[in-house]
């Protein structure tokens, strides 16, 4: 007899349920000495985590733009030059209203938006990180009252070495021989960010998907995209059929929710591109199919790659992929498949039957803080917060909800340079992620306030810096934790 129960078939499509979107139960209450303030509070969480959104929710127009400029102008305020190079400078989130208005829209949403983005405004908060100093060619040495505040001479030595390693002499006019790769070397110089124009084919080569040694590059690369098309071919059409229309149905549901503020992810033909990706990979993983939180995974991979074919001083959020000739879309489709792939190799267990992967995460992050944070622990237990209630998510999506996608994008930077940066060290990240926040999550007295608080931390304006200082913490703690596994044992963490 089948292991797989009715309806839980590899490649079957569940629902499912994070903190984000829970389900959502109605029943009356138990207690009779409910406090009606309590009750109103709990109304509130609830409603922020319901996937069902109200259509009669009116948005303030006017705090929404008191908000917008208030962050804005603390945001300018403590600009540091690092931060300008790695990441520009942002203008304000959304409020939540105007968040949730983005979200209504799309609930009822019948058709991607118009691929023309041409009317749309370019904003000041490019999604893409960039480094702006950095190109083919040589610059003249900055006066050293410019220089980075810290570890600007490092930072511009080890951009120096990657900028050697891609240019393959063309900035001295010469046409040199691509040179082998040192994977350990371009683990090390990457590790802390990588320069934007760098960025794919540093990505490339950190996952795996180019080869390090420079005479299969082009063969391989060349292989591998014909090779993607072929599935296209091959199996695309298959999507309609009876037992693979509910997987293509649920990747139609998702696709549009994808980073709904940002224009890029709602042009038609973009979205065709992630359906194909998303699609093909479900098919050649029957043992996981389509999970909801996969198509997340590919956005980083897809603005990277995009950039390669656009000036730098236009805007990756608002760019018109309609206007990139038909070969160079392919291209950037035909990599983000495969890089995105190999990601998902790595963490395959945390999307097959019953998530063993996630789960297994969940308990080791549980553990990790009993260690590192006691008190913080205690607290969360004590109002019976469970790890999975919020963790579910940040292992599913790789914290990708919870930081703007151009952080995601700098994170990854440091997950790719790590071994098993999205497998291993992604746990020690969601360790001193949380322990970040450890003082105001402490300072919430009951369920509702921590929960509330973990499902809106305050990283709207994230940028280099914060990244720097998360990904420093989690080295440290897997320096610690990741030599002596028996600490993270459920006996040693037991109270």
């Amino acid at each position: 007899m089948s292991r797989w129960s009715a309806g839980s078939t590899p490649g079957s499509v569940k629902p499912v349920y994070g903190a984000r979107y829970p389900p959502l139960h109605h029943a009356s209450p138990t207690k009779a000495t409910e406090v009606p303030g309590r009750m109103n509070k709990f109304q509130d969480y609830e409603n922020s985590v319901s996937d069902a959104w109200d259509t009669r929710v009116k948005v303030d127009e006017t705090l929404a733009s008191a908000s917008a400029a208030k962050v804005l102008a603390a945001h300018a305020a403590g600009k540091t030059h690092r931060d300008e190079e790695i990441m520009p400078p942002v203008s304000a989130a959304p409020t939540k209203n105007s968040r949730q208005q983005a979200l209504q829209r799309l609930a009822i949403q019948k058709e991607p938006l118009p691929s023309s983005v041409s009317s749309t405004p370019q904003t000041a908060n490019p999604i893409y990180p960039k480094l702006p100093e950095i190109s083919d060619q040589p610059r003249s040495a900055a006066p050293v009252a410019s220089a980075p505040p810290h570890g600007g001479d490092r930072d511009q030595t080890r951009f120096a070495r990657l900028r050697r390693l891609f240019s393959n002499g063309k900035s001295s006019g010469r046409s040199s021989p691509p040179v082998d790769v040192d994977l350990d070397k371009l683990r090390e110089d990457c590790w802390m960010g990588i320069p934007h124009k760098l960025r794919p084919q540093a990505w490339r080569l950190l996952s795996g998907y180019l080869p390090t040694n420079a005479e299969r590059r082009e063969v391989t690369l060349q292989c591998k995209r014909d090779e993607y098309w072929h599935y296209v071919e091959q199996y695309f059409h298959s999507r309609f059929d009876d037992q693979n229309a509910d997987t293509f149905r649920q990747i139609n549901i998702d696709i549009p929710r994808m980073c709904p503020l940002i224009p890029l992810f709602q042009q038609k033909m973009v979205q065709e591109m992630f359906e194909r990706i998303l699609y093909i990979w479900a098919i050649r993983h029957p043992a996981s199919g389509y999970v909801q939180g996969i198509n997340d995974l590919v956005t980083p991979f897809f603005v990277v790659f995009l950039s390669e074919f656009i000036p730098q001083d236009v805007e990756v959020g608002s760019f018109d992929v309609s206007q990139l000739p038909l070969d160079q879309c392919q291209l950037i489709e035909a990599d983000s498949f495969w890089c995105v792939s190999a990601l998902l190799d790595s963490i395959q267990d945390n999307y097959t039957f019953a998530q063993p992967g996630i789960q297994r995460k969940v308990l080791q992050l549980r553990h990790l803080m009993s260690r590192v944070d006691r008190p913080l622990h205690k607290h969360l237990e004590s109002n019976g917060i469970e790890y999975l209630q919020f963790a579910f998510r940040w292992m599913n999506n790789l914290l990708m909800r919870e930081i703007p996608l151009r952080a995601t994008i700098r994170l990854w930077d440091t997950y790719l340079s790590e071994p098993d940066g999205f497998m291993q060290f992604h746990n020690y990240v969601c360790a001193a992620f949380l322990r970040t926040w450890s003082k105001q999550l402490q300072a919430e007295k009951d369920f509702q306030g921590v929960m509330i608080l973990l499902q809106n931390l305050p990283t709207q304006s994230w940028g280099d810096r914060e990244i720097c200082e998360l990904t420093a913490d989690a080295f440290s703690l897997q320096s610690v934790f990741d030599g002596a596994r028996r600490h993270l044992s459920a006996q040693a963490a037991s109270p």
